[in-house]
């Protein structure tokens, strides 16, 4: 029993002389592998408001847009079929055939947040009188500041898209 009691002394003692604590690695991987899919999941959500086939139109005059305010974009891609001519318009990853039948998902956007606005990215061949339909929807929807996505510097020299006439990513 002695030896039983000097053991737990001695061992007293390593604790009191070393005074540090242990570095505790699993709740530091744990907090990790939180914000990694937190991370994640807020990437995923943005990425599917781009259509990436789109072939955006040039614009010399384009300003850069503010790359920090996203946050209120309604991102409307408008694809355009030369061989049947029609225009396919996709809200949040959903296709709709015609821009009056997205009205009702544009004004429910609108109302969650009515500081909202919406981006235009139409594909550079799209017809005008599909991107006025879709203007009309917006203004219907009670939405009133629209912008488009372009490319920044027109030709083959082009930058980065811009919303607006102002840049973003395409």
């Amino acid at each position: 029993m002695a030896s039983l009691a000097v053991k737990r002394q001695r061992k007293r003692k390593r604790i009191d002389q070393d005074g540090d604590p242990e570095f505790q690695v699993a709740p530091m991987v744990d907090v990790l592998l939180v914000l990694m899919l937190f991370f994640m999941a807020i990437t995923s959500t943005e990425v599917l408001k781009k259509d990436k086939n789109l072939q955006l139109a040039d614009a010399k005059n384009a300003k850069p847009a503010d790359k920090g305010n996203h946050k209120n974009e309604i991102v409307v891609n408008v694809d355009w079929d030369g061989v049947n001519s029609v225009a396919q318009f996709s809200l949040d990853g959903v296709g709709y055939p015609t821009a009056d039948s997205m009205q009702a998902a544009l004004a429910g956007q609108h109302q969650q947040n009515p500081a909202a606005y919406v981006v235009i990215r139409a594909d550079r061949n799209t017809e005008y009188s599909n991107i006025s339909d879709l203007m009309t929807t917006c203004a219907n929807a009670g939405i009133s500041t629209v912008t488009f996505a372009v490319l920044i510097g027109g030709g083959n020299n082009a930058k980065a898209p811009a919303p607006g006439g102002t840049a973003s990513n395409q």
